[in-house]
């Protein structure tokens, strides 16, 4: 399944979800949890398939990814001269 493919069908899962009508509590519980799963797996299967390590975020700081280790460092915008 391609990333593509897998992004149609967490699209897929949310719209069934969003249309479908419960009536007991109970069974709602139940369905919440299994589309939730569902939903889970897709996102994760969807990440594998375009390859960008979870770990290499926005977020700041030390990293080390396949043997080699490196800064994430925050980068300001210059300010401008006053004129």
């Amino acid at each position: 399944m391609s990333a593509h493919a897998t992004l149609t069908a967490i699209e897929q899962e949310a719209r069934a979800f969003c249309r479908r009508r419960f009536r007991g509590q109970a069974e709602y519980l139940e369905a919440k949890d299994a589309h939730c799963k569902r939903i889970l797996a897709l996102v994760n299967k969807g990440r594998r398939q375009v390859g960008i390590p979870e770990m290499l975020s926005f977020g700041t700081g030390r990293r080390t990814f396949g043997g080699r280790s490196f800064s994430v460092e925050l980068r300001m915008p210059r300010g401008r001269k006053a004129g």
